[in-house]
């Protein structure tokens, strides 16, 4: 029934991930949450990270100089861990 509704190429093709808008939600709607574990006295504080080249990368993503979504999430990731269980 479904090949009436779908073409037959669409149905029987490998398997396709998807991508997210990441660099638009962290310049968007997860900015505060990402400022607040990118804040520079925290990553200072905590000594993890250099908070100099995690602040000027969080910058130039913010000013759309470079796209830094994959590096900033696994930092955020980094981050939201500890925060959680450290």
């Amino acid at each position: 029934m479904l090949y009436r509704y779908v073409p037959k190429q669409l149905i029987e093709r490998p398997k396709q991930g998807f991508g997210i808008p990441l660099d638009s939600w962290l310049r968007g709607p997860l900015r505060d949450w990402a400022e607040a574990l990118l804040d520079e006295s925290r990553l200072r504080e905590e000594g993890f990270l250099d908070a100099r080249q995690v602040r000027l990368k969080w910058a130039e993503h913010l000013s759309g100089r470079r796209n830094w979504q994959h590096w900033l999430w696994n930092v955020l990731m980094f981050q939201a861990w500890r925060e959680r269980w450290l």
